[in-house]
């Protein structure tokens, strides 16, 4: 068949029968040998209609790291998204060169194959200028300012990562704006204010900022005082799942608090957490039928081991009649390393362990808690205590749709 369309010769089959045909291969592996075995089998594959079939049916692979200063660090073999993160690395420009050469943008989130990054125009302002980039397809937009009347709610900001005054990351549409426009995205700006939390919501689709409810620090956790003094942000380890954001508020003056942010009621609140544990590092995970997740480094270690626990409860844990955070799994990671937590992919856990003896080297790992199996995706990203990196997940460049 290949030779005959490469032959010049028509296919005894119409573009429907082939896309019926290629929608059944079994793995993303045997599209893309099609796609590139010739023209015809490529005209139908590359195809809208047929790449939002497959994009149904196949989700996307975590394919690397973003660094905030614009590094991309590839799935590297034996892990089975090397191919194509290869291929993403030289088909994308993660220097965002196409953007306006004004200043000095930052990335600053990634979710679903899109970057966010700021400017601040070397002006030093808190509200920088915000852009949403696809880098495979060289595509931004330059999101319009925030209102004045919504700014005159943001005073005396923390700094957030010792550069900007703000927190700008992407969050995901509602369903109804996904259906109806699969390039819609939000992107949520939030300042961290002596007295409060305040955060603006923006959507593609409306093409509009809105205010969330702010909340006081109290309200968040009763035990902090009226106003913070603080140089940085009293907020570590963000996390998404089942439309929620979720973040641990720092000792004031005892236990961390675990807070979350419900983009469907537009509201900050406290929420429970495994109260017979110390809230450290976590990542939050979707289970599956309601359940949520809580990936948490324990603090106990000891001569041969480190603790990775794997906690659920039901999606219910605000308010009253809130469920229980119950201990689900624990797994042993070898002692030699000290591990970061960079996020969840897939439903695993991704680490980057620091060898203890620089010549050992240093490996990011995927942790999969059904299985107990772990994974190598790469080498170390870099050094530091907690790398700041945003996660491509997403599609070889053959089988990709544009982002925005």
């Amino acid at each position: 068949m290949a030779s005959l369309a490469a032959a010049g010769e028509a296919l005894p089959f119409s573009d429907d029968m082939l896309a019926e045909m290629f929608i059944r291969l079994p793995t993303l592996e045997d599209l893309g040998r099609a796609c590139a075995s010739c023209p015809a089998f490529r005209r139908v594959i590359t195809s809208h209609s047929f790449l939002r079939r497959l994009h149904a049916l196949h989700p996307p692979s975590l394919l690397g790291f973003l660094s905030f200063s614009s590094l991309f660090h590839p799935a590297e073999s034996p892990h089975p998204s090397a191919r194509a993160a290869s291929a993403v690395a030289e088909a994308a420009d993660f220097e965002f060169s196409f953007l306006p050469t004004k200043g000095f943008w930052m990335v600053r989130d990634a979710r679903g194959g899109r970057f966010v990054l700021d400017c601040d125009d070397d002006t030093g302002s808190t509200f920088t200028t915000i852009a949403v980039c696809d880098p495979l397809f060289r595509r931004h937009v330059v999101l319009p300012p925030l209102p004045q009347d919504l700014a005159a709610a943001v005073e005396q900001p923390l700094e957030v990562n010792g550069e900007r005054r703000c927190d700008v990351f992407l969050a995901p549409c509602s369903e109804e704006e996904a259906e109806g426009e699969p390039e819609a995205f939000s992107v949520i700006w939030m300042a961290l204010c002596p007295t409060k939390l305040v955060a603006f919501i923006f959507s593609s689709a409306s093409w509009q900022w809105r205010a969330l409810a702010s909340s006081s620090w109290r309200d968040l956790n009763p035990a902090m005082p009226p106003v913070i003094k603080l140089k940085h942000s009293p907020l570590l380890c963000r996390s998404y799942a089942y439309g929620c954001f979720y973040w641990s508020l720092s000792e004031f003056p005892f236990r961390s608090k675990l807070i979350v942010l419900d983009v469907g009621r537009m509201e900050f609140y406290p929420v429970t957490h495994p109260s017979s544990h110390r809230l450290g590092k976590f990542a939050v995970v979707e289970l599956g039928e309601s359940r949520l997740g809580m990936f948490m480094l324990g603090d106990n270690t000891c001569d041969e081991y480190r603790i990775v626990q794997l906690f659920s409860a039901s999606n219910q844990i605000h308010g009253e009649g809130a469920s229980e955070w119950v201990l689900e799994n624990t797994v042993s990671l070898y002692s030699s390393c000290s591990f970061n937590i960079l996020g969840v992919a897939d439903g695993k856990l991704l680490l980057q362990g620091a060898r203890e003896h620089k010549s050992e080297g240093s490996v990011c790992i995927s942790l999969d808690f059904k299985t107990r199996q772990v994974q190598r995706v790469r080498g170390i990203i870099h050094s530091g205590f907690c790398p700041r990196v945003g996660q491509y997940i997403g599609y070889p460049p053959s089988l990709s749709l544009p982002t925005i």
